[in-house]
Formats: structure tokens, C-alpha cells, sequence
């Protein structure tokens, strides 16, 4: 066969073979393209129905839990009243003294946490604090977050709560550090023994200088105190509690 008609064969099986294929992946497409709307056609109303129907029972349930939400915040409010008329309302409560237990089992690996002399009773009502007309407000318990903090030629973001403490007719603002970030991998926190034992137990003694006790009863009172204050703070983090449901619009994949 001549060169000439073995190019003219080509010219002619080349483009056939080119509009077969096209042919063959136009209909592999369309397919494709028919089982996606399909698939929409079929599902998409579906999981939209299924959207607005979970959103329309979250907000019944929203609207259902605000009353007791509103209770919760109610009875929060009436226990921080309570505790800035006299926070001795909490002495027989479970929850101190399963504090106390915890607390002196805990140990602080921090040098400069200071030691009291005086053990306290793990039955906070056979406490001095118990026996005597000596009034203990705590209130305005807020946290403040410092951006710019410097420690050791190192800055990091710290974080504290201040709150005011009031024994008998003497007051003053008590700061306690409770967090600080170093970088992403470093942080410390404050744990309660040592702010109790360190930044409460000082604030306690200077302010019961100014009250007329033995100097043996300052000293219990400041390590009943400042325990007392310790767990005290854990009320003032309560937040009334709500349901809680998440899910994921579902988009296409």
C-alpha cells in the first residue's frame, strides 16, 4: 500500500475514532450529572425539612428552659446576697468539707506558699469561726485578665479575681492570681491551696489586726478564714446551667 492512501486511511480513522470516544465520555458524564440530581432531587428537601425542624424544636426548648434558667439565676443571686451578708452561711455545708478534706491532703511544691501553724477541723462547724459574732462579707467577686504581665524577664497573660472581703466593720479589695500563660506550651495555675495559704491567708491577718482577739485566735481565725474565702470563691463561678445540642448543617460534600 501506497504511503499516500496509508495517510488518507488515517486522516480518515483518526478523527472517527476522536468522535467515538467524545461520544462515549459525553454519555459517562451525563450519566454522572443524572445521579447527582438525582440524589439532590431526592435528599436535599429532606435534609432542609430536617433543619428547620430541629431549629424550630431548639427554639421551643429554649423557650420551654427559660423559666427554670431564670430560677437558677434568681437563686444565685439570693446565695452571693447571702454570702455578702455573712459567708458563715456556709459553714455546714457538704461541700466545705469535702474542701477541707481535699485541701489538707494537698501538698504545694512553691517555696514561698506560706505554712500556718494552726490545723483547722475538717468539720468547719466545730470551728472558733462557729462560735464567735464575727460577720464575714464577701461580694463583688469579678476576673480580670492582664494582656501585658512580666515575670522573671518573661511576659505573659495572667489572669485573677478580685473581690471585696469585709471582717466585722474593716474591708478591703482581695486580688488572687489564678492563671498565668507563658506561651502556647507554658502556663501555670494558681491552685487553691496556694492562693489560700499565700495571697488570702495575708490579706486575713492585716484586716484581723483590727479587731480585739487573742493573737492565738487571729491565727486560727485567719486559717478558718482564708479557707472559708477559698472555697467560698467556687459559688461565685456558678452559671445557671441550659441545654446544650450542636450539630452541622450539612452542605455538599
Amino acid at each position: 500500500m501506497s504511503s499516500v492512501k496509508l495517510q488518507q486511511l488515517l486522516i480518515v480513522y483518526v478523527p472517527e475514532k476522536l468522535s467515538k470516544a467524545m461520544t462515549n465520555s459525553n454519555s459517562l458524564l451525563l450519566s454522572y450529572e443524572e445521579l447527582v440530581q438525582n440524589h439532590a432531587n431526592q435528599f436535599d428537601p429532606q435534609i432542609a425539612s430536617l433543619q428547620q425542624l430541629v431549629e424550630t424544636r431548639m427554639q421551643e426548648i429554649r423557650n420551654a428552659e427559660q423559666t427554670l434558667v431564670e430560677a437558677q439565676a434568681i437563686e444565685l443571686k439570693r446565695i452571693t446576697d447571702a454570702l455578702a451578708s455573712d459567708v458563715r452561711c456556709l459553714l455546714s455545708t457538704p461541700g466545705l468539707r469535702t474542701f477541707v478534706q481535699e485541701l489538707k491532703q494537698t501538698k504545694s511544691n512553691n517555696w514561698y506558699t506560706r505554712k500556718s501553724k494552726f490545723s483547722i477541723a475538717e468539720d468547719p462547724t466545730t470551728w472558733l469561726l462557729a462560735t464567735l459574732e464575727l460577720p464575714i462579707g464577701l461580694s463583688n467577686y469579678q476576673t480580670h485578665e492582664d494582656l501585658n504581665g512580666y515575670d522573671d524577664e518573661r511576659n505573659f497573660i495572667g489572669y485573677s479575681y478580685t473581690l471585696s472581703l469585709r471582717l466585722g466593720s474593716a474591708e478591703r479589695s482581695v486580688e488572687i492570681p489564678l492563671k498565668r500563660i507563658y506561651n502556647v506550651k507554658e502556663s501555670r495555675e494558681t491552685s487553691a491551696k496556694e492562693q489560700i495559704d499565700y495571697y488570702i491567708s495575708g490579706e486575713v491577718e492585716d484586716l484581723l489586726e483590727e479587731i480585739k482577739y487573742t493573737e492565738e485566735q487571729k491565727q486560727q481565725l485567719a486559717a478558718e478564714i482564708s479557707t472559708l474565702i477559698g472555697y467560698s470563691t467556687k459559688i461565685f463561678t456558678l452559671k445557671p446551667r441550659t441545654a446544650i445540642f450542636e450539630y452541622s448543617s450539612i452542605s455538599e460534600g
